[in-house]
């Protein structure tokens, strides 16, 4: 009896994986906000502050206005690279756009930054912050 149960047992040890799908084992990577393309497809490859990082913070994070410019009213001026990167040391930009849990999410009343932008910055950020 001990035979039977072993065996039936190992049969459904190994026959147990074999309908699973590749898809649901190894899921895309995230899509970003406007589902157009993937963060495969984005180009992280060495981002600069003046070519990458400032187009995205422009667009989102009002270093333009009173919000992080040079006449700021947050205390993080996001206008210049002394000011990006300062934030960028201390894991303050990271981790506001990222959304992490102990930072505050950026860009504030707005949507989170596509999974790409943020790939960018941290991989900015984690090379070394080149102008």
């Amino acid at each position: 009896m001990k035979k039977i149960i072993s065996v039936l047992f190992l049969l459904g040890l190994f026959s147990g994986c074999y309908y699973d799908n590749f898809e649901e084992l190894s899921p895309t990577p995230p899509v970003r906000n406007d589902t157009t393309t993937n963060v495969n497809s984005c180009d992280t490859t060495n981002p600069t502050l003046y070519s990458d990082v400032n187009v995205i913070l422009s667009a989102n994070c009002g270093i333009n206005n009173s919000c992080h410019g040079a006449s700021n009213t947050s205390g993080y001026n996001l206008s210049n690279y002394a000011g990006v990167k300062s934030v960028g040391q201390t894991g303050q930009l990271y981790g506001a756009i990222a959304q992490t849990q102990a930072y505050i999410a950026m860009p504030q009343g707005g949507g989170k930054l596509s999974a790409c932008n943020i790939a960018k910055v941290k991989r900015w950020i984690d090379n070394g912050y080149a102008q």
